[in-house]
């Protein structure tokens, strides 16, 4: 993915960093089929998708036989997940992702439904851990609320029993249905290491329109949501002992600031960060950067 920089496209809006407006540049696949037949597509990253006849119709519920548009992402890394605004977290726990995908069906500028079950088989990539299996779930994209005990969780379960993982040629793949189109990622909590704590993360504000924060583990495929409280961003039930790295992103404007810290896990409850001003078009060259030092 690292090689697709240079073809990077905003996709939706471009300024980002609010619940209505997440900052996503990510290369998004176009792929276009005829929905009276069957068709088998293949992603840039592996994900396999097997459609039947008559699978998509409108939003008046008629089935659609002219061609449609599919508009795919995989993320196989966590740039990616930070990119797109989607963690892996909850308030009450920390996971690890397999990788994450978004598949969406157009005709035009109009949003199909999915009518019959889409068959997906999905190598799995760049988990330390070696599950006996993984759960799917589906994902939303983070907002800025403060904390609270009924806040929203970022993902909700798919399957009511954890997807076994198939071993085929020396790979890892998983092999499921699914019934609705949207974000769906395969993850498993976060190994234990150690005592868990709350992490703070001051920085300066300087009035910024939209700002988000995330926790990004340095050996693990995980990026965490920090949730805002008055001039600092907190994370909760994080463990002690896991490298990381804190990435704030804000905006005002039209111009773009970006902050980040690493620290070796043993952590202070408070941080501090400086946010400076980026180039736009820059901003995902960066973030690569310091994710993946």
């Amino acid at each position: 993915m690292a090689a697709n920089i240079s073809h990077l496209k905003v996709m939706g809006q471009s300024a980002a960093l609010a619940d209505d407006v997440v900052l996503r540049w990510l290369p998004k696949q176009q792929l276009w089929i005829d929905p009276t037949r069957f068709n088998q597509i293949s992603g840039e990253n592996g994900l396999r998708i097997s459609i039947l006849p008559g699978s998509f119709c409108d939003t008046q519920g008629r089935i659609i036989t002219e061609r449609v548009e599919l508009e795919l992402v995989e993320i196989v890394h966590k740039a990616g997940m930070l990119l797109a605004a989607m963690p892996s977290t909850s308030r009450d726990g920390v996971f690890e992702s397999a990788g994450m995908f978004s598949l969406q069906a157009k005709k035009g500028e109009q949003h199909l439904k999915l009518i019959k079950p889409l068959q997906i088989t999905w190598p799995i990539y760049n988990l330390n851990a070696k599950p006996a299996s993984l759960q799917i779930v589906t994902l939303s994209m983070a907002s800025t609320r403060s904390f609270s005990a009924a806040a929203e969780l970022d993902w909700i379960p798919f399957f009511n029993k954890p997807t076994p993982v198939l071993k085929q040629q020396g790979q890892r793949w998983l092999k499921f249905e699914l019934t609705q189109l949207g974000w769906f990622s395969a993850h498993l909590p976060l190994s234990r290491e150690g005592l868990k704590s709350m992490l703070s993360i001051r920085y300066q504000d300087q009035d910024f329109e939209h700002k988000q924060a995330f926790l990004v583990f340095r050996n693990h495929q995980s990026v965490v949501k920090l949730f805002p409280y008055d001039q600092k961003f907190c994370a909760f039930n994080i463990p002690r002992r896991a490298p990381a790295c804190v990435v704030m992103l804000a905006c005002k404007s039209e111009r773009y600031f970006l902050g980040h810290t690493c620290f070796d896990g043993h952590y202070a409850n408070n941080l501090t960060l400086q946010l400076e001003e980026v180039e736009k078009g820059l901003l995902p060259q960066h973030l690569f950067a310091i994710v993946n030092r």
